[in-house]
């Protein structure tokens, strides 16, 4: 991945003699300075463009399965497979095996509902477009309590398509400047469980109608079924102490995933 990364840095960051031009692999793009012509500058960021996506296409034909699909895949079977003895362990009386309990569902939530989430919305979890779809729907609404259509427009479109332009496609999502610096940084943040569905739903103005319905049956069929396996397998026998596990598994790594969006946006905004 290094030589990956030094490629796209001869691509898109390369800066050569003469002013006003962009080298990308020995060829000088021209770029035009401010209250230069429009059409000059569009050709040189679609030439970029172009060569930044030989690159990649270069690196995945090069790579195997194992490292385009086989690494991940693992850990999220691992992840996956950590939920039985998880649930089991919370039926513990005993006070170790209940917080171990607690600490293995906290992570393999954690690492399903970012991993899969991301894997998903691009699409990289399979070549069919269809087992793609289902996958999205999967991992974005059933694990994720959000939107398929509003995360993949939110990741591939805004983000991507606009990577370090404040305001609009930086990938800070958290974003509450009234709240004191601790309640914002230590506090706000577990409460993304509970409004992560909130915002879903609020996305969901504007699509069919067929795509709200299944969007909020498929929120709604993940959080019961946590809790339906909480009471059941778990043995938990209090309707508040299930739902409470359930928060604080969520959001048992919120803290350090809005930390890393907020550091993103931070170095965004201040550059190197």
């Amino acid at each position: 991945m290094q030589s990956v990364q030094e490629e796209c840095r001869e691509c898109c960051d390369g800066r050569g003699g003469g002013d006003g031009e962009i080298k990308v692999r020995n060829r000088a793009v021209p770029v035009m300075k401010n209250g230069g012509g429009g059409r000059e500058e569009d050709v040189g960021k679609e030439s970029l463009m172009m060569e930044l996506t030989r690159l990649v296409q270069k690196v995945i034909k090069e790579s195997s399965w194992w490292e385009r699909k086989g690494v991940d895949c693992s850990i999220l079977t691992a992840s996956f497979l950590c939920l039985p003895p998880a649930f089991l362990l919370l039926g513990s009386s005993q006070l170790l095996w209940f917080m171990l309990g607690m600490l293995l569902m906290g992570l393999a939530h954690a690492v399903i509902n970012v991993k899969g989430t991301h894997l998903a919305s691009h699409g990289a979890l399979s070549e069919s477009q269809t087992w793609g779809r289902f996958w999205a729907i999967f991992f974005i609404e059933i694990c994720g309590s959000f939107s398929a259509e509003a995360g993949m427009h939110g990741h591939i479109k805004m983000h991507h398509a606009h990577t370090n332009v404040i305001g609009l496609g930086d990938s800070s999502i958290w974003k509450v400047p009234f709240l004191p610096r601790i309640v914002y940084l230590f506090i706000a943040p577990l409460s993304v469980p509970v409004i992560t569905p909130l915002v879903a739903l609020a996305h969901l103005k504007g699509h069919s109608l067929g795509v709200v319905v299944r969007t909020v049956l498929m929120i709604a069929l993940g959080l019961y079924s946590q809790y339906w396996l909480l009471i059941n397998i778990s043995g938990f026998r209090s309707v508040h102490g299930a739902l409470f596990c359930m928060l604080v598994c969520r959001a048992m790594l919120s803290v350090p995933y809005i930390h890393v969006n907020i550091f993103q946006k931070l170095d965004k905004e201040i550059g190197p």
